[in-house]
């Protein structure tokens, strides 16, 4: 099953606003974008927290240098949507760094009460599923570019 959400849902998604993101900030959307670089082998840190520091500066101005971005250091709208196509689609019996991106947000973006642990099985598919229905998404329980954009746009 695919993420078959419309242009005109990620549309509304974008236009509700990516959070700009610099060195110095503590917030969740952090995390979520240390967890994403991780998957991606830009950021190999252990503690992923939410804390942007010197690391994650450099993993971010490495990763947008190779994605052909300006190569800034910071989270801008250009950056979130590179990591919305690199996050690519995450279901049922995936594991790994971009489901605990996932789950990380679902927690502290959303209200969900995940185990962060990488696994995506029947209670993330869950939490998923109630995500989008809240968000008037399709609740195919992918995490998908339109599930992604959602997560991150729409604050709790």
């Amino acid at each position: 099953m695919t993420n078959t959400h419309s242009e005109t849902e990620r549309t509304a998604a974008v236009a509700a606003g990516w959070p700009e993101l610099a060195e110095g900030q503590r917030t969740w959307e952090v995390a979520v974008v240390e967890f994403v670089l991780a998957d991606l082998g830009y950021y190999g840190h252990r503690n992923v927290d939410e804390r942007f520091g010197p690391a994650l500066t450099e993993a971010l101005t490495a990763y947008q240098d190779d994605r052909g971005r300006e190569a800034t250091g910071r989270v801008d709208a250009a950056t979130w949507g590179q990591l919305t196509d690199d996050f690519g689609l995450v279901r049922r019996g995936h594991e790994g760094a971009r489901v605990r991106a996932a789950q990380y947000a679902l927690n502290e973006g959303h209200g969900s009460d995940l185990a962060v642990d990488g696994i995506f099985g029947p209670a993330t598919l869950a939490a998923v599923e109630s995500f989008q229905q809240e968000a008037g998404i399709e609740d195919d329980g992918v995490v998908g570019p339109n599930t992604f954009t959602s997560l991150i746009t729409h604050g709790s």
